[in-house]
């Protein structure tokens, strides 16, 4: 199976290029500023703000699977309309798609949430991926979206750092 994986050099990326290798899938992972260090894959500029970009790597690729990690901050055009042309050109070529969202489409102020909760934003991040999350479903269906924390990776990431320092006592900070 050939995986496309968008945002293939950041933090999540990385380790679903390292996994899509190791389980003998082709995989073509893209970046938008430089390429990632993984030899396992073959890289491809991508910009989601950019849809000839978009759909000439998906022309190229042609995957049967398209994992979508991007992260563009709250800048609105890369994270929240950007996993929607994504979507978009995944139904154009037949190809499933998994679209990464993020647990800061809560507010945090209920203390359980599900599949059937509704976002409630608080900062412009947490609303560019709820938007993404409406519009990848809209476009695309069958689309799996996933929303997953930042707190994982073995120590790896500045966030979980941050987070075991602050439950540790090792720093000071509010955690919110």
């Amino acid at each position: 199976m050939t995986f496309l994986i968008v945002g293939g050099s950041g933090f999540r990326g990385t380790e679903l290029v390292r996994q899509a290798s190791a389980a003998g899938h082709t995989t073509v992972a893209t970046y938008a500023t430089k390429p990632g260090s993984s030899s396992l894959t073959v890289w491809r500029h991508l910009d989601l703000r950019d849809a000839g970009n978009l759909d000439a790597v998906m022309s190229e690729v042609r995957p049967q699977l398209v994992i979508n990690v991007s992260s563009g901050s709250a800048h609105w055009p890369t994270t929240a309309e950007g996993p929607i042309r994504l979507a978009m050109a995944a139904a154009k070529y037949g190809s499933r798609i998994v679209h990464v969202s993020s647990d800061a489409i809560f507010s945090g102020a209920d203390v359980h949430y599900d599949e059937s909760s509704l976002p409630d934003p608080v900062t412009p991040y947490g609303a560019a991926k709820a938007a993404a999350e409406t519009g990848v479903l809209a476009v695309h269906p069958k689309a799996t979206v996933a929303r997953t924390s930042l707190i994982i990776g073995h120590g790896r990431s500045v966030h979980e750092r941050l987070v075991h320092d602050l439950t540790a006592g090792l720093r000071d900070g509010i955690l919110f």
